[in-house]
């Protein structure tokens, strides 16, 4: 992971810190539970394995093919949830600043992915299981199933556009 990767997840973490705190003021809520947060994570892994079933599922002849378009909508809502906890949790930005550390997890994780000591399912368990280096992860899924950093930053700036439009709508 570069330098530049590690600037846009920070500003994904500011920008997540603004959406929670608007939501939570929304909503008169003075915290976010750590349950409640992990099973929304899962419930977005969830939706992310159904937009990969063409990937995976050989049973079904009528399954349609893997769009990736969708995948990465899936994966971004992840990526909103996975933000609230690290700043909520796992102390924001701060811990992103150990560089090189957090640089051989994500580098570590992808190779195993790679390597296929760790399947992608067990991966994707690590984001509701995990309470530290969880970003770091999930950097190490998306570039497993074929996105960037940079893309995931462009698609997460324009969900988080319709997240408010959604919180200013009453969604």
């Amino acid at each position: 992971m570069k330098s530049k990767e590690f600037e846009l997840i920070k500003e994904m973490l500011q920008m997540q810190a603004k959406l929670d705190e608007q939501i939570m003021k929304e909503y008169g809520l003075t915290e976010i539970n750590k349950e409640n947060l992990r099973m929304a994570i899962l419930d977005e892994v969830g939706e992310l394995t159904h937009e990969l079933k063409g990937s995976w599922c050989w049973w079904k002849k009528t399954q349609a093919p893997v769009d990736n378009d969708k995948v990465l909508g899936e994966l971004v809502d992840i990526w909103h949830f996975v933000l609230s906890y690290q700043n909520h949790f796992n102390h924001g930005e701060k811990t992103l600043l150990g560089y090189s550390y957090d640089k051989e997890i994500a580098d570590d994780f992808l190779e195993n992915l790679i390597a296929k000591k760790y399947m992608l399912p067990i991966a994707l368990s690590v984001l509701v299981r995990n309470k530290d280096s969880i970003i770091m992860v999930l950097v190490a899924i998306t570039e497993y199933i074929g996105f960037t950093i940079e893309q995931v930053y462009e698609a997460y700036c324009d969900k988080n556009k319709v997240n408010y439009q959604r919180l200013k709508e009453g969604y």
